[in-house]
C-alpha cells in the first residue's frame, strides 16, 4: 500500500458553547489557517502500529499503550466502524498548527484526520456522513457528553449552525467574516469544564437554563445576521453571548480583558470560544483593522493571535 496523507482543519465557534450540549443552536466555522496533518505509510518489518507525534515528542507503538489510551481507542472505533478484525502494520505520523487545549478543535481534528487518512490507506472512499460519524465516536472518548459540533464543522469545512443530534445546516455567509483569535496562554480542558457546568445546572437549574435559552435566542438572531452580512449586528450579540458565559462563571479576567482590548481597537464584538476559563478569545474586527486589533490583544495579555478570513 502507498502512504497516504489526510489532514483537517481547527475551528471556533462563534456562538452556544456549552448550551449546544443541552439541545440549544449553535454555530461554528472551520479555522482553515491552523491543522492537523496524518501521514499512514506501511511498515513491512514488524506486525505492530507505530504513533509518532511530532509535537507532542511522542513515539509510541499501540501495542504498549493501555486501551483507554486515546490512540488505542481511536483505532479501535476505525477498526469497528470499518468492519475489520485487524489493522495492518503501519506507522502513522502526527503534526499540527493547532493550539491544544484552547477551544480551536484540536480533538475534533484528530478525529477527523486519523478517520480520513487511516480508511483511505486502507481504499475506503467514506462518504461525509460516514466520516463525520466514525470522528463523533472518538469525540466522545474525549468528551465524554459532546454536541457534535466541532467534528461536525471539522468535517465539512464549512459554517454551520447546528442542534444537537439534527444533521448540520450549512450556513451561506452574506459577508466575509475576518476574526482574530487571541490565544490567553492557559490551557483548559473541554471536559472538566463541561462537567462543572453540569454540576451547576444540577446544582440551580433554572439560573443555568435561563442563560441557555438566552444563547440560543442569540444564536438564532446570529443565523439572521451572518446570512445577510449584518456585522455590527453579529459583533453585538457576540458580546451578549460572552457576558451569558461570564455570568456563568466560564470567562476569567485575562479573558474578559482580552474583549475589552479588542472592542477599544476597532473591532465589532468579541468574546471567549471553546469550554471557557482559558484557552482563546474571538473578536470579529473590519478588515483594515485587523493588525490594529491584534496587536491591542497581545497588548492586553495573549499569549499569540492570528488572523483567519471566513470566506463566504
Amino acid at each position: 500500500m502507498p502512504a497516504f496523507s489526510a489532514s483537517a482543519p481547527g475551528k471556533t465557534i462563534l456562538f452556544g458553547e456549552h448550551a449546544v450540549v443541552y439541545g440549544y443552536p449553535a454555530i461554528a466555522v472551520p479555522l482553515t489557517n491552523i491543522s492537523m496533518k496524518i501521514i499512514v505509510q506501511p511498515l513491512f518489518d514488524n506486525e505492530k502500529i507505530h504513533i509518532v507525534n511530532v509535537n507532542l515528542g511522542e513515539n509510541l507503538f499501540i501495542e504498549e499503550l493501555e486501551v483507554e489510551n486515546i490512540y488505542s481507542y481511536a483505532l479501535e472505533t476505525i477498526m469497528q466502524s470499518l468492519k475489520l478484525n485487524r489493522l495492518p502494520s503501519m506507522q502513522l505520523t502526527i503534526s499540527s498548527t493547532i493550539p491544544v487545549a484552547a477551544g480551536l478543535g484540536s480533538s475534533a481534528a484528530f478525529a477527523v484526520a486519523i478517520t480520513r487518512a487511516i480508511s483511505g490507506f486502507l481504499g475506503f472512499k467514506l462518504k461525509a456522513e460516514e466520516l463525520n460519524q466514525i470522528a463523533y465516536a472518538i469525540e466522545k472518548k474525549q468528551h465524554g457528553t459532546p454536541s457534535g459540533i466541532d467534528n461536525a464543522v471539522v468535517c465539512y469545512q464549512k459554517p454551520i449552525y447546528f442542534k444537537k443530534n439534527l444533521p448540520p445546516f450549512f450556513l451561506k455567509l452574506g459577508k466575509p467574516l475576518t476574526l482574530v483569535l487571541a490565544n490567553s496562554g492557559i490551557d483548559s480542558l473541554t471536559k472538566e469544564v463541561v462537567i462543572d457546568i453540569k454540576k451547576k445546572h444540577d446544582h440551580d437549574p433554572l439560573f443555568i437554563d435561563h442563560q441557555f435559552a438566552r444563547i440560543g435566542n442569540i444564536t438564532d438572531e446570529a443565523k439572521i445576521c451572518l446570512e445577510v452580512g449584518n456585522l455590527q449586528g453579529i459583533g453585538k450579540l457576540m458580546l451578549e453571548n460572552h457576558r451569558c458565559l461570564k455570568k456563568m462563571g466560564l470567562s476569567l479576567e485575562l479573558l474578559d480583558d482580552l474583549v475589552n482590548a479588542a472592542i477599544e481597537a476597532g473591532a465589532y464584538g468579541a468574546k471567549l470560544c471553546g469550554g471557557g476559563r482559558g484557552g482563546n478569545v474571538v473578536a470579529l474586527v473590519p478588515p483594515d483593522k485587523s493588525q490594529a486589533v491584534l496587536r491591542a490583544m497581545l497588548e492586553a495579555g495573549a499569549a499569540s493571535c492570528m488572523v483567519s478570513l471566513i470566506k463566504c
